[in-house]
């Protein structure tokens, strides 16, 4: 049986023929060169030039034997960084090239070795929120089913307190479900956003106060003291509704990690150049591990078993944030709380 597998040191000569085939035309046109100017200028006889064109074959054979070791080890280096993007594009993200023998490909080779790890990070990121995200919209659809057809069944043997409470776990669910679509959606869009347009001049500040009170009832719910200087004015130019987003997210997501009986205070200012808004929280706080992550798509503290989200908030605060123009950063200790600071540019 013929076997169809090329022989890899004919495919490295044959892959570095245009180096053998460049210097040989380097020597003979040398020798050729030195040559012609030795008959004019040092008036070679003819038995010189024949030494001399004797000598092309003995150069070129010379070239070639000392070419052929750097260009098998430069091919082979290129073979395997090809292999490698070979068993990538295969869908094998665990492969790693060995550096130790790199040569100049070490930097090369570290990178291709950065990037399939951020690859393997990105996808194992992509199935964990697919998961959870499936989950996420089982838990309320199951809720909303389940309630649903209790009531259909039973609803008019229901006391009235009974059947109020059926119907309110319906509500909360759907809205649930409701707000899990729109920030997935919402992220979606700011994804694809470059430009932020419909920019136009408001008070910062009387929006943060808006946001409290839509977030009023969870804030109630854990009996949670919130602080915010009344007479506080912060003009801005910018996206409002995107920028609502933002505190909208930042409030949630302190309010969901305060325990009850907390406290969360906005704090802001203004200089020549920015605007410092500050939501400070004494919840659960985070370790430095979280905070490195904090901002990820997708990403979830699994060792906080307080509340737990879809790891798409913060993602969009920090995206928006960044489309502005700003940046956000988070300071927090553990069980002391989290501070999250947004700068953004006026």
């Amino acid at each position: 049986m013929t076997s169809n597998k090329k022989n890899p040191k004919k495919n490295k000569i044959k892959g570095f023929r245009w180096v053998y085939v460049i210097g040989s035309i380097v020597v003979i046109g040398g020798v050729m060169g030195y040559g012609a100017i030795g008959s004019v200028v040092f008036d070679f006889d003819d038995r010189s030039s024949l030494t001399m064109l004797a000598m092309i074959p003995i150069m070129t054979t010379v070239y070639y034997l000392a070419m052929k070791p750097v260009v098998n080890k430069l091919s082979g280096r290129i073979d395997e960084l090809t292999k490698a993007m070979d068993e990538v594009a295969n869908g094998n993200l665990e492969y790693q090239i060995d550096i130790k023998h790199a040569g100049e490909f070490e930097k090369a080779y570290s990178q291709f070795n950065a990037m399939t790890l951020e690859l393997k990070k990105t996808k194992e990121e992509m199935q964990d929120f697919t998961n959870e995200f499936a989950h996420e919209f089982k838990t309320p659809i199951t809720a909303i089913s389940g309630f649903s057809e209790y009531l259909l069944e039973t609803g008019r043997d229901l006391e009235t307190p009974e059947r109020i409470e059926q119907l309110t776990m319906i509500s909360e669910e759907s809205k649930r479900l409701l707000n899990l679509s729109m920030n997935t959606l919402l992220l979606s869009k700011v994804d694809a956003m470059q430009v932020v347009d419909n920019k136009e001049e408001y008070d910062l500040a009387e929006q943060l106060r808006k946001c409290v009170i839509i977030l009023s009832k969870a804030l109630d719910k854990k009996n949670i003291e919130l602080e915010m200087d009344e007479d506080l004015t912060l003009p801005y130019y910018g996206n409002e509704e995107l920028l609502q987003q933002v505190w909208l997210n930042l409030l949630n997501n302190a309010i969901k990690f305060t325990s009850k009986n907390g406290r969360i205070e906005i704090e802001g200012y203004s200089t020549d150049e920015e605007i410092i808004v500050s939501i400070s929280d004494n919840g659960i706080g985070m370790d430095k591990k979280t905070m490195e992550r904090i901002f990820d798509k997708y990403y979830q503290n699994d060792s906080s078993s307080v509340a737990k989200g879809s790891g798409i908030g913060l993602a969009i605060v920090k995206r928006i944030v960044t489309l502005c123009g700003g940046n956000i950063q988070v300071a927090s200790k553990i069980n002391e709380g989290s501070t999250f600071t947004v700068n953004l540019p006026v």
